[in-house]
C-alpha cells in the first residue's frame, strides 16, 4: 500500500478533526487551562490521583450516545426511553424511576446495537440516563476488564499488517492511557474513556490475533514516572517534531511530567510522505467559522477577525514545534492564538455552515492566501504528543523492540507491571 493510499484511509477511519481537538471530551483535563510549570512534589504528590494501582481496574467505556427518541439493542433486547418510562421490546414500559439506569450483566459476546453502530461485548452493558441533557437521553457504558478491553483497541489504532512491536508499544500507551483516565475519573463520572478518536478507538471484541498477542505479551505493564501512571497520550503522526501535552492539552501538572514533555531530534516519521500534508479552505468561510467560534470556545479574539491573509506561527516549543499562531488579516492585524485553539476552531461544526470539506490535520501548520483560498501546508496527523504510530511502526521496521520505542517517545517513563495475581480483580 502506498503512503498516499494510507494516509486517506487513515484520516478517515481516525477522523482526525477530533483527535486534535483533544481532547474536549476525552482529556484528563479541560483544554481551557494555562501552561504554568507545576510539580508534583510535597503534598500534591501525597494526593495524586494518578498514584500506581494496587490492582489492575476494569475501564468503563461509552460505546454510544442516545440523544433522541432512538434506541439501542442488547442482543435481542430494544431499549429506549421517554420522558416518563423505559419502553424494552414490543413497546413494554420498564416499572422503574427514570434517573435509574439499567444494567445487563454476564454478557458474552453479545451485540450491543445503536443505529448503525454495532460492537460485541463480553461483560456488562449499563444504559445511563443523561436527565442533565434531556428527557430522552441516555448513554451506553461497557465496562470491561482492561486486558479484555485492550485488542479492541489496538484493532481499531493499528493496522493488521503492521510489526508486532508496535503492537506491543500501543498496548502499554494504551493501557496506560485507559488506566490514568479511569483513576482520574472513577469518583467523577459514569465512564473512563469512550470508543472514539475523543479517547481512544474500541472496536468491542475482535479476533486480530497479533493484537491478541501483543495485549498478552504485555499483560499488566504500565507506563510510570515518579511513581504515577504516565497518561499515555498518542497520535497517528507527530510530523516529525514533538509537541508537549502542556501546550498540545492543557497545563496540568499531571502534563508536567518528563514523559510527557517530548523527545529531541527530528522523528522517524519525516521519512514517510504521511509526514507532510496541503488543505485549501475558502478563506471568507473560515473568517465566518473562525468568528463563529468566539464564543462557544471563549476566545473573543476570534470575532474581531475580518480577513485572513495567513496564518504564521509566533511562538514554538524546546523543539520546535508552533504553540502560538498569529492570523493576519489584509491590513497586516495580527490576531494571535494557540495553536490547540485554531486547530479545534478551523474544524469546527457550526450551525448554519457545512461542514469543512478538508480537515486540517493537525496544529504544526502554517497558511497563505492564494485567490480566495488558504492554502495550509503541515506536518503530522494528530496533537503529536508521546507516541506517534507512523514513526513507532518504522522504528520496528529498523529492528527496535517495544521498550526501545517507548523510551524514545516517552523519555524517562519506566515500565511498571501491576502485579499479574491481581489482573482479575476489578478497581
Amino acid at each position: 500500500m502506498n503512503e498516499n493510499k494510507k494516509q486517506h484511509e487513515s484520516c478517515s477511519r481516525r477522523e482526525f478533526v477530533v483527535a486534535t481537538g483533544l481532547l474536549v471530551a476525552g482529556s484528563l483535563v479541560s483544554c481551557s487551562g494555562g501552561s504554568e510549570q507545576q510539580t508534583t512534589t510535597g503534598d500534591s504528590r501525597e494526593k495524586n490521583i494518578l498514584a500506581l494501582p494496587k490492582t489492575s481496574p476494569v475501564i468503563r467505556i461509552r460505546i454510544g450516545k442516545i440523544r433522541g427518541r432512538s434506541n439501542v439493542s442488547v442482543g435481542e433486547t430494544q431499549v429506549t426511553r421517554s420522558n416518563s418510562k423505559w419502553y424494552t421490546s414490543g413497546n413494554k414500559p420498564i416499572h422503574r424511576r427514570l434517573r435509574e439506569s439499567i444494567t445487563f450483566d454476564s454478557l458474552v459476546n453479545c451485540t450491543v446495537t445503536e443505529g448503525n453502530k454495532a460492537k460485541q461485548i463480553t461483560g456488562t452493558i449499563e444504559l445511563y440516563p443523561r436527565a442533565d441533557l434531556s428527557s430522552h437521553a441516555f448513554d451506553v457504558i461497557a465496562t470491561v476488564p482492561v486486558e479484555q478491553y485492550l485488542p479492541g483497541v489496538l484493532a481499531g489504532e493499528l493496522y493488521a499488517h503492521w510489526h508486532p512491536a508496535t503492537f506491543e508499544a500501543q498496548a502499554i500507551a494504551a493501557r496506560s492511557y485507559a488506566v490514568a483516565h479511569h483513576l482520574q475519573r472513577v469518583s467523577s463520572s459514569h465512564y473512563d474513556v469512550s470508543d472514539d478518536t475523543s479517547s481512544q478507538v474500541f472496536l468491542g471484541e475482535v479476533s486480530l490475533d497479533i493484537a491478541h498477542r501483543a495485549v498478552k505479551k504485555t499483560s499488566g505493564i504500565v507506563l510510570s514516572w515518579d511513581n504515577t501512571v504516565v497518561p499515555a497520550y498518542y497520535s497517528a503522526c507527530c510530523g516529525g517534531t514533538a509537541a508537549t501535552a502542556l501546550d498540545a492539552i492543557s497545563g496540568s501538572k499531571q502534563h508536567n511530567i518528563l514523559p510527557l514533555l517530548g523527545h529531541e531530534g527530528k522523528d522517524v516519521c519525516t521519512s514517510l510522505e504521511v509526514h507532510a500534508w496541503v488543505a485549501r479552505r475558502d478563506s471568507r468561510t473560515l473568517r465566518k467559522r473562525l468568528n463563529a467560534c468566539s464564543t462557544p470556545m471563549h476566545l473573543p479574539e476570534l470575532a474581531t477577525i475580518r480577513s485572513v491573509r495567513s496564518i504564521e506561527p509566533t511562538e514554538t516549543n524546546v523543539h520546535g514545534r508552533p504553540t502560538r499562531l498569529a492570523i493576519i488579516d489584509r491590513r497586516r492585524q495580527i490576531v494571535e492564538v494557540r495553536a490547540r485553539d485554531l486547530i479545534r476552531a478551523v474544524n469546527a461544526s457550526v450551525e448554519s455552515m457545512e461542514n469543512p470539506t478538508q480537515t486540517i490535520l493537525s496544529s504544526f501548520l502554517e497558511g497563505k492566501k492564494i485567490g480566495t483560498d488558504l492554502q495550509f501546508k503541515g506536518y503530522g496527523m494528530g496533537h503529536g504528543v508521546g507516541l506517534c504510530q507512523y514513526g513507532a511502526q518504522e522504528l520496528a521496521g529498523q529492528g527496535n523492540s517495544f521498550e526501545e520505542i517507548l523510551s524514545w517517545y516517552y523519555p524517562s517513563a519506566i515500565l511498571h507491571s501491576i502485579p499479574k495475581s491481581s489482573l482479575n480483580t476489578t478497581g
